[in-house]
Parts: C-alpha cells; sequence; structure tokens
C-alpha cells in the first residue's frame, strides 16, 4: 500500500517516476534498446513501451478505486489479458524511439496529474484488487516507480 495521502505528494511521486523513467530510457544504448530482454516476452524498447503505456493507463482503475471497488478478472480471463497485452505491446511498439516513448510517459504522467486534483481527501486511501493486486488510490500513483523498477531489472545490457 502506499503513503501517498494527497495530490501534493501524487505529483512529486509521478514527477520522481519521471526522472527515473528518463534515466533508464536515455540509459540504453541503440545495441541495448533492441535487445532481448530478460522478460520473455519483450525487448528492452518493448518493455520500455510498455512502463510508458502503462503510466497513462492507470488512470483506467480510479474510479474504481475511488469506491472502494477493483477491477480483478478471473483467472481465466487473466490469461487472455495477459496474452493480448502481450501482442499489443509488441504491435504498438514497433518504430518506438528514446524520443517517442518518453513523449508517451510524459502524456501519461499529465493525465494523472490532472487526475489527482479531482481526487478528495478522504478518497486516497480507499481501495481494491486490480489485476491480482491489493492497492489504494494513493498506490496508482507510486505504481509508476515500481513499475519502472520492475522491468528496469529485466533489461540486458551491455
Amino acid at each position: 500500500m502506499s503513503d501517498i495521502t494527497n495530490a501534493d505528494e501524487a505529483r512529486a511521486a509521478l514527477e520522481q517516476a519521471r526522472t527515473e523513467y528518463r534515466e533508464l530510457v536515455l540509459g540504453l544504448s541503440e545495441d541495448e534498446w533492441s535487445r532481448q530482454s530478460n522478460n520473455a516476452g519483450w525487448n528492452n524498447g518493448q518493455l520500455c513501451w510498455h512502463i510508458a503505456f502503462g503510466v497513462g493507463a492507470g488512470g483506467q482503475s480510479l474510479s474504481r478505486l475511488r469506491k472502494n471497488k477493483g477491477m480483478d478478472p478471473p483467472a481465466p480471463l487473466m490469461a487472455v489479458i495477459n496474452f493480448a497485452s502481450l501482442w499489443y505491446v509488441r504491435i504498438r511498439s514497433r518504430g518506438a524511439t528514446a524520443e517517442s516513448v518518453l513523449a508517451l510517459f510524459d502524456e501519461g504522467c499529465a493525465k494523472m496529474q490532472q487526475l489527482a486534483d479531482g481526487i478528495g481527501d478522504d478518497e486516497w486511501g480507499n481501495g481494491g484488487v486490480v489485476l491480482g493486486s491489493e492497492t489504494t488510490v494513493g498506490g496508482v500513483f507510486a505504481f509508476p516507480s515500481e513499475h519502472i523498477s520492475e522491468h528496469g531489472a529485466e533489461m540486458r545490457r551491455d
């Protein structure tokens, strides 16, 4: 669970994630960008696209979490969602560059910052299970840094 309890903390967490993401992406050489990662599904560039897309997608769960409702499909449906996600990223990330994923990440952060401003003081601790993980409204804003750490560790470098 997150300790994020207000919009100022959410904006600070998103800015921290933005800094971490820029360091990760700009730290990859051209050869490393297309190198297969330790994630069986994607190469390093595809992982970068996946992380960037995930920031903007985080807002999808907020309206439910604010009402203490989750988004936790049953296991058979999760298997389908995971398979579809694998191919969605492979297709959508074609032609992605460091510049394009940085722009996509920034768009997602801007969207999330706007959403943070509309969250009531009493809603930050509300939560539920989202895709198998317990989280809160505040946790949605902490997730980008966690996602960067998770997938950054899977990238293969020189």
